[in-house]
């Protein structure tokens, strides 16, 4: 069967504006490498493959150009465009629909693997994510996802921002950092029958200064676009705070580029999660 679709204006409103905001395509760029190299490593070739919110492709394209059969979903509108331009522009054959990561729009045991590479994470109902992971995925095959960790430049900028912010803000919404925790990610699968794994990686991301790194951030990252809405709608002063003290805590963890420059790292999981 296919899971019904979720019929909540506002919600699909929220969510598609989040991801609208900015120009994730920027954002995205830099998590390519590190979703080729998995798609790599997965060895894809003649299997039916899943890209559970493409954004703008990444993932669907590396599969595609692998010898995949790809079909690739997303709830934003804008992010589909670019992950079909793309995948014309490469001459690659996907099939590209929009699809609510709490409602995929396919049938039971449709695919061999189902990815999610820094996507499943963003969900507003991680379990309810889980289950419809589960459900599109054949007995026998495998579920992927990626998400940020707790250490490296994201979660300490994200971590400066929540200590200027209200602790009830966000009270009640999931951790995306769970995705990346064996624990925690248990607890999301519970009561599935699924096999699970969680390897960490680091990708070092180039970028020409401190400074360039979080001027990005703060123009083409929605969430870090609404994140510094709802700061300076309390603080109008905070935000300089968090950009020094981003600065000065992603000086700490940095690297000279290889190409001049500085790399920062970003620590992420891989969650693999198998059906018997």
């Amino acid at each position: 069967m296919t899971a019904s679709r979720i019929q909540d204006p506002e919600r699909r409103e929220a969510i598609v504006g989040l991801w609208t905001d900015g120009c994730y395509e920027d954002i995205g760029a830099l998590f390519e490498p590190a979703t080729t190299a998995l798609v790599e490593e997965l060895g894809v070739e003649g299997l039916r493959v899943l890209d559970a919110a493409t954004g703008t492709g990444n993932t669907a394209l590396a599969a595609a150009a692998r010898g995949a059969e790809v079909d690739a979903c997303d709830l934003t509108p804008r992010l589909l465009t670019v992950a079909r331009q793309r995948a014309a522009e490469r001459d690659l054959e996907v099939r590209f629909r929009e699809g609510d990561l709490l409602a995929l729009p396919y049938d039971d045991a449709s695919f061999d693997l189902v990815l999610s590479t820094f996507g499943a994470f963003t969900a507003d109902d991680p379990r309810a994510c889980a289950r419809e992971l589960v459900r599109v995925c054949v007995s026998g095959g495998r579920i992927v996802s990626t998400a940020w960790a707790d250490e490296g430049m994201f979660a300490r900028s994200i971590d400066l921002i929540m200590a200027e912010l209200p602790d009830d803000l966000f009270a009640g919404r999931p951790n995306p950092q769970d995705w990346a925790d064996p624990l925690a990610l248990r607890g999301l699968f519970a009561g599935l029958d699924v096999e699970l794994a969680v390897e960490h990686r680091t990708a070092w991301f180039p970028f020409d200064s401190l400074d360039g790194a979080f001027a990005l951030l703060e123009s083409a990252s929605g969430p870090f676009l609404r994140l510094r809405t709802a700061m300076d709608a309390i603080d109008d002063t905070a935000w300089p705070r968090v950009r020094t003290a981003t600065l000065q805590a992603w000086g700490e963890l940095s690297r000279p580029g290889a190409e001049g420059g500085v790399e920062l790292p970003a620590v992420y999981g891989i969650a693999t999660i198998t059906r018997p």
